[in-house]
């Protein structure tokens, strides 16, 4: 027999759930009101602790994890206010569900969590012991709670770089909305990698060109400011402009969408008619 107890009688009921879902022969369970759940293996012990195992890692995973990694944004990081909190934890599951790249070790595939979790459970669970999950957690999984720290931290590295997209694309915003209009209207024609600007009257504009229309406060600005493409629309400030791509979600289309809102129109490439200069 096996007693594994839990913090919360609730926690003991999902655990139960987990345990039943398989219906499994190799093992039998009881529990009562005192949070404790005693798992008797029924034949085939080896293979019985490994179901237990099982279900023990999917516990963790599904239950226990997001608290461990709310403790680890808030006891290691003191990101205390439940907004920012929740923001990382959402940025952090975008990393340990493989959304985004870990671009520290450069790794795409690291030990699985439940793996890690396997690796501790397995040489510990024995016919006859008695334990408490969460001192199990504490001090027997420290290489999986290590990985979710290294999440967290490429998390908050992430969030810092969105609050800062996010005061550069208001800052934009901000002298957009009081600069005077050069241009009434941009055509942008975006040919990845290259963006070519044309006047109202279609006129091609070269690089040379725009950089003169350049306002030298945004040179100076603390962060940096694209020189070919954001900076000269900025500067022109133009009321409409209008976007011809084949990939809207292109980076620096997004940014320019963020700033200009409703003063951008995309169309299709093959909207534009004319010829492009060779440069």
């Amino acid at each position: 027999m096996i007693k594994i107890y839990f913090e919360q009688h609730n926690e003991l009921e999902k655990f139960i759930c987990l345990l039943q879902a398989d219906a499994n022969p190799l093992f039998s369970c009881e529990h009562s009101d005192d949070r404790v759940v005693a798992i008797h293996l029924v034949q085939e012990e080896e293979k019985g602790l490994a179901a237990v195992a099982r279900a023990v890692a999917q516990f963790i995973l599904h239950f226990m994890e997001d608290r461990l990694l709310l403790s680890i944004i808030s006891g290691t990081f003191y990101y205390n206010d439940e907004e920012e909190q929740q923001q990382i934890l959402q940025l952090a599951h975008s990393f340990l569900d493989g959304e985004r790249h870990d671009y520290r070790t450069g790794k795409k595939h690291r030990q699985s969590r439940e793996a890690l979790i396997m690796d501790a459970l397995l040489p510990f669970l024995k016919d006859g012991l008695s334990f408490s999950l969460a001192s199990f957690v504490t001090f027997r999984l420290k290489p999986y709670i290590q990985l979710l720290s290294h999440y967290v931290e490429l998390a908050i590295d992430e969030y810092k770089l969105e609050q800062e997209y996010q005061t550069f694309v208001q800052l934009l915003r901000d002298y957009v909305a009081v600069r005077e209009t050069k241009w009434s209207v941009v055509h942008l024609v975006h040919r990845p990698p290259e963006f070519f600007f044309f006047d109202a009257q279609f006129r091609y504009v070269p690089k040379t060109e725009l950089k003169q229309w350049i306002d030298r406060k945004l040179v100076n600005q603390p962060m940096y400011i694209d020189a070919t493409v954001l900076a000269p629309l900025v500067s022109l400030a133009p009321k409409t402009i209008y976007v011809y791509t084949d990939e809207p979600d292109d980076g620096m289309l997004q940014t320019l969408q963020n700033v200009f809102q409703e003063r951008l129109r995309f169309f299709p490439s093959q909207a534009f008619r004319r010829s492009l200069p060779v440069e």
